[in-house]
């Protein structure tokens, strides 16, 4: 792996703590440094809040001016256009690709229009602050604060950030385009149609009173043009958005009068109704738009301010609900519960199910599996899109899925007909899912409806809420907060329920009376999610702060950068004495201190950093050597000048190489001339050499960069320590406490080879500017100490042979948080003189392509194990299989071992309970990060010791599984952190120079995007999907393909009839199923579809027992065993042709027994829950006649079933070799596994014979 150094840079943050020397701790208290920057602070989060009304007034003046294209001149960039695709209802893929290209164009014609505009080209730009702000407001208090940041305006880089997202043409739910065309647009569109109906009602004669209400506000001539499409073009800016909705919903006046809207009357023609048919769907308010403030909740502050405060919010948020959701008592207008009961009465082909993660849950609930409803859809799209000629069953269904997938709802008659039939005995139907409220009547949970639960949980906590509370911590009330956390878990329980009701929001074809009525009461009920998120944070708040603040030592250029000559615009230096780094900040009034010439040396001294950079060439050299006071002194001729002007040096159509060396040697000569770049002792290429100007620049960017270092007296520097003319400070971390034991962490390695002269003379890690000094203050009190010295404490690791630790010193919890810290953020460049591409894909496949001793780390997030690894080699023979559930370390000659699967078992356990009453926590994420980091550096060991890729799951895939013992969120964290390790891998223990030393180190994956970005390689890391990995046979390659769920007797016996034969075989003594699989299903097409599962051993059968509560129990039995048990039951001869006898049968009960037992049979993994019993058995035998089995198998095979998920991920890592070596092109290798490709590879084994 030696060509995988130095390819590509990267940008790290070093982070630091500062201790004060000497008396800067006092002298920066008095001259009121902190106070001065605690106040910039507070005022940064007020002038936040000026330059929202600021891009408020901009998003509206500009909208205000701007029309999107109306009418249709077939460029798909028009609203007519958007209108005729959005009323199409089931758009098919070619029809779906042009609606979205319209919405694009929309969008980007909203993006330009801001774009365009003088004012956006400043509005993230120091000019803002500066300028701009300063005539926007009036206010003098305002101007003040906004007075504070003029020479400190990169404080808001960061938030202007942020806000540019709201003017980008992306699909963006914050964006002010997706705001107007992916969810006003179609609210209108439905407005448009809705407004149709009621015109052609008698509510028509209240229209003219209607304008008459409203006349001042509106811009047309009667009520019936605000609802035409080409009146959204003035329904973009927020004043008109508050015309619009108050003609839809009414309006209160200042005293308090009440204008009617258009729902009113609606209303109160539908209360005159007695037949429901008849009654009109009202129309829905348009969003507001972004930035502008929504209707506040009245009842909720932006942050809670005491106990009661939280208890008054909670009170008053249940009372609008109870009267305006949960018992609305509105004539002519239901409640919730009312109109979920009442669903069948409507249009269900016009009422939508949003097709998301919850489709599952709700295909479990109502129908028992999660995959019912996918199944219906999929069979029924096969009627309407034809399978290809060439297209594999395996394709066609992918393909399929991607359509269904692409939907972003689904109709809930659609679904019901799907379900229907695929079992004719369905009885439930999603109508009556929605109709039982929530009820659950199971074996093992039984629940009241959802209003009965919040009504039951509010009944509970009433008391509370309703009067004073007395006691000194409401958060440390158990009792009280388990209590009010059940009614607003109940109330999101609610919220989770109705939520897939709302469809995508896409939908142009809607049953308006139920979405009328239920988009009102869902923007009721969702007010409930920021009271919840805001309870939750003030009951399970730290009882300590991380908020700091960030120091400038009254200059806003404070550690902007290094370099010598603008240390006292910077006013920071470093120093250095016997191993320690030090910052020394200069007092604004004594920025000389550090003068060359009024710095004293001594005996005892200091060593003060001398930073040199020419930073960027391209510019800097023209900018010097041709400026108008220095032309003289560099003196180019008149025709190199005359070149220059023309142009003649850049490549392009003028470009001349003779004028570009010319242009080179000129520059080299100057810069021998120049005071300071003389300095660096540049080694540059013969001018012949360079093809153009920007290998010339590279060498003087790689080479202008210089650090040295000057002695300066302790004593000069103690006494402007005592005077107050410096801050000084030491950079601190362990590894510099003196008591320090160890190998250093990195960022300790790289900060010291920023200055290390192996570093310097060929220069690997750059110190950059921008760097930060932060303070936070202490936040807890310790009155005592958590641990007092010398008192024993019990080791947490079990596995520890020291049971328990003495300290010689007091121990205090969070001790971090007791005290005031500095703190330094310092940004650094590693591999400064690489230029490499920073996708090394191609440069891996191509070492992939000409290695014959490579090797495959397989690994699998397993049930038992946290995670399972497995090393093979290109002959698929295992080197290494383990769990690591167990981290095993060696410190000085002795062995630590480290149970994290139990460790992190007990502290989720402690993690849920406090999270089930929102008391604080210990954090468990520093024990996963100190878990995962022990992980990668076992890995990486590895994979430098194999020359081995690495296959993980692709988590992209979205394959169902949902018993690993780490979940995906923390696997993702496990792959990013194994990326930006593989980034740069050093070996502490190394030399620096030698490979994998710090100042070798490998470079084994691409620099990170984003996992959507990721693909299915970065670098030596890949990705394959689980699909039938850990459950597959990895000696016959055979997996589990048939669906034994018992759905009607006439099913179940022609399942029964399709196999070859059913027997029992004497000589075994075990039941034979010999069947050929393309019988039952197209998913083993091309692969090997004849098999005999045999009963052959023991399965561990779970069940719940009715005689323990119901709780779920597990029991090893022999399978053969139950078989006759069970035919003996039905009075079956064993010895009889056993498929003629079963197709005799015809009792449900029966071939739901058998089908039970044959999904027994097919069970290949078998645990057994809370014992150490898991094992995998297969039921069919290989050539030999033997059946593999992890416990009884020597070490050639996986010992366990998570053994087997990381065997089996390391043998696809086999068919992606394969792949990249027989591939024409390194840049386009579909590295995608189908499933038949996996089965054909699984079964024939192809590595064994190369």
């Amino acid at each position: 792996m030696k060509e995988f150094k130095r390819l590509y840079p990267l940008s790290k943050t070093l982070r630091f703590e500062l201790k004060p020397i000497g008396k800067t701790l006092e002298h920066i208290e008095s001259s009121g440094i902190l106070t001065q920057d605690q106040h910039r602070a507070n005022s940064y989060v007020e002038v936040k809040k000026i330059i929202d009304e600021y891009h408020k007034k901009f998003i509206e003046n500009t909208l205000d001016n701007f029309s999107l294209q109306y009418e249709n001149e077939n460029k798909n960039n028009s609203l007519e256009e958007f209108y005729t695709y959005y009323m199409i209802k089931s758009k098919d893929e070619n029809q779906r690709k042009l609606y979205e290209k319209i919405q694009n164009k929309l969008r980007k014609q909203i993006a330009d229009c801001f774009a365009n505009e003088n004012i956006f080209k400043r509005i993230d730009k120091k000019e803002l602050i500066k300028e701009d702000l300063l005539s926007f407001v009036e206010d003098v208090e305002k101007l003040q604060l906004i007075k504070e940041f003029e020479d400190f305006t990169t404080y808001f880089t960061g938030f202007h950030e942020n806000r540019k997202n709201m003017y980008t043409d992306e699909a963006q739910s914050t964006a002010i385009a997706y705001r107007l065309i992916h969810e006003n647009l179609p609210k209108f569109i439905d407005n448009i149609m809705v407004f149709n109906k009621v015109a052609a009602s008698p509510i028509a004669e209240h229209f003219a009173e209607l304008y008459s209400d409203f006349e001042e506000y509106l811009n047309v001539s009667e009520l019936g043009e605000m609802f035409r499409l080409d009146y959204y073009n003035i329904v973009l800016t927020q004043t008109q958005i508050d015309v619009y909705n108050a003609v839809v919903g009414g309006k209160t006046l200042e005293d308090g009068t009440k204008i009617k809207g258009l729902n009113e009357y609606i209303n109160l023609y539908n209360q005159q109704q007695k037949d429901k048919s008849a009654r009109l769907p009202k129309l829905k308010p348009l969003y507001k738009q972004i930035l502008s403030d929504r209707n506040a909740i009245s009842w909720l502050p932006e942050q809670f301010q005491s106990d009661e405060k939280v208890l008054e919010a909670i009170q008053k948020a249940y009372q609008d609900l109870d009267e305006q959701v949960f018992n609305r008592k509105k004539e002519g207008e239901h409640s919730l519960k009312e109109l979920l009961l009442s669903l069948s009465n409507y249009d269900l082909t016009k009422i939508y199910i949003r097709n998301d993660t919850q489709m599952t849950d709700i295909s479990q609930k109502a129908f028992g599996h999660w995959d019912v409803i996918t199944k219906a859809l999929l069979e029924q799209l096969k009627k309407k899109v034809q399978k290809k000629s060439k297209e594999s069953e395996e394709v066609y269904e992918e393909r399929l899925k991607k359509i269904i997938k692409s939907q972003g709802s689904i109709p809930i008659a659609l679904i019901n007909q799907g379900v229907q039939k695929q079992n004719s005995e369905e009885q439930n139907t999603l109508q009556t899912y929605f109709a039982t409220l929530g009820t659950a009547e199971t074996e093992s949970v039984k629940k009241e409806n959802l209003f009965a639960q919040i009504e039951n949980a509010y009944n509970e906590v009433k008391d509370l809420l309703n009067t004073p509370y007395h006691g000194k911590n409401l958060a440390q009330d158990k009792v009280n907060v388990e209590k009010i956390k059940n009614l607003l878990d109940t109330i999101k329980a609610l919220q989770h329920f109705v939520k897939p009701l709302l469809g995508d929001g896409t939908e142009s074809e809607k049953d308006e009376k139920f979405y009328g009525e239920f988009a009102a009461l869902w923007e009721e009920l969702d007010k409930i999610t920021p009271l919840y998120n805001m309870v939750r944070n003030y009951m399970a708040r730290k009882p300590y702060s991380t908020e700091k603040i960030k120091l400038n030592f009254e200059n806003s250029t404070l550690l902007n950068g290094w370099d010598l000559n603008k240390e006292q615009d910077n006013t920071s230096v470093i120093l250095r004495k016997e191993g320690l780094y030090y910052l020394a900040i200069m007092n604004k009034n004594h920025k000389k201190v550090f003068d060359v010439n009024s710095m004293p040396n001594g005996e005892d001294c200091y060593e003060k950093m001398e930073y040199k950079l020419l930073p960027g060439a391209n510019k800097m050299l023209p900018k010097v050597f041709f400026s108008k006071s220095r032309i003289d002194e560099f003196a180019p001729s008149e025709q190199l000048l005359e070149n220059y002007n023309k142009g003649t040096h850049k490549k392009g159509n003028t470009f001349n190489l003779s004028d570009c060396h010319a242009l080179i040697d000129f520059f080299k000569k100057s810069i021998d001339k120049h005071e300071d770049w003389s300095k660096f002792g540049f080694q540059f290429s013969d001018t012949d050499l360079y093809e153009d100007l920007s290998g010339f620049y590279r060498e003087v960017e790689q080479q202008g960069y210089k650090i040295s270092f000057r002695n300066v007296s302790v004593d000069y520097v103690n006494s402007l320590v005592e005077e107050g003319k410096i801050y000084l400070f030491q950079i601190y971390n362990k590894d510099f406490s003196p008591y320090s034991k160890g190998t250093p962490n990195l960022h300790t390695l790289y900060w010291k080879m920023l200055f290390d002269e192996k570093n310097l003379a060929d220069v690997v890690y750059k110190l950059n500017g921008q760097a930060e000094v932060f303070f936070r203050k202490s936040s807890i009190v310790s009155e005592k100490p958590t641990h007092p010295a010398t008192q024993p404490i019990d080791n947490k690791n079990a596995l520890n042979k020291k049971k328990q630790s003495t300290f010689k010193y007091d121990l205090v919890k969070d001790k971090r948080y007791t005290v005031d810290k500095f703190q330094f953020h310092v940004p650094i460049t590693i591999n400064f003189k690489s230029t490499g591409n920073d996708n090394i894909n191609i440069l891996v496949n191509e070492y992939i392509r000409q290695s014959d001793d490579l090797h495959i780390i397989g690994i699998d997030r397993g049930e038992r194990h946290l995670l399972y690894l497995t090393v093979i080699d290109l002959q698929g023979r295992i080197k290494e299989q383990y769990s690591l559930n167990e981290i095993v370390n060696t410190y000085n000659g002795n062995e630590y071992r480290t149970n994290y699967h139990d460790l992190l078992s007990k502290r989720e356990d402690e993690r849920m309970k406090a999270r089930q009453s929102w008391q604080t926590i210990e954090n468990i994420k520093e024990l996963k990060e100190g878990y995962l980091s022990q992980v990668i550096h076992k890995i990486s060991e590895l994979m430098v010791k194999y020359y081995a890729i690495v296959v993980l799951e692709d988590l992209n895939m979205g394959f169902m599984r949902g018993r690993q013992k780490v979940e995906s969120s923390v696997y993702q964290k496990f792959e990013k952190m194994l990326i930006d390790k593989l980034n740069y891998l050093v070996d502490k223990k190394k030399n620096p120079e030698e490979d994998g030393g710090v100042l070798n180190a490998y470079q084994l994956t691409n620099k990170f995007d984003s996992f959507q970005k990721l693909g299915k390689q970065s670098g030596f890391l890949f990705y394959t999907q689980a699909w039938n990995t850990s459950k597959i046979d990895p000696v016959t390659g055979f997996v589990n393909l048939f669906d034994t769920r018992y759905e009607t007797r006439e099913k179940a016996k022609v399942f029964f009839s399709k196999f070859n034969a059913i027997r029992y075989n004497c000589e075994k003594d075990w039941f034979e199923f010999a069947f050929d699989y393309t019988k039952f299903t197209t998913k083993a097409d091309d692969t090997r579809t004849h098999w005999t599962l045999c009963t052959y051993g023991k399965r561990i059968e779970t069940f719940r027992d009715e005689t323990q509560n119901s709780n779920w129990v597990s029991k090893e039995i022999v399978l053969t065993d139950k078989f006759k048990e069970f035919f003996g039951k039905y009075k079956i001869d064993i010895q009889s042709n056993l498929k003629e006898a079963i197709a005799q049968q015809d009792s449900a009960e029966f071939f739901k027994g058998l089908l039970h037992l044959l999904k027994l049979t097919l069970q290949m993994r078998n645990s057994e829950t809370g014992t150490n019993v898991d094992y995998m058995q297969s039921p069919v035998a290989d050539a030999n006649g033997n059946f593999y089995n992890s416990d009884t198998c020597n070490e050639s095979l996986p010992q366990n079933a998570d053994a087997n998920g990381a065997y089996n991920i390391a043998r696809k890592g086999l068919v992606i070799i394969d792949k990249i070596k027989r591939s024409d092109d390194l840049k386009k290798i579909d590295l995608k596994i189908s499933n038949k490709e996996w089965l054909q590879f699984a079964q024939n084994k192809p590595y064994l014979n190369d």
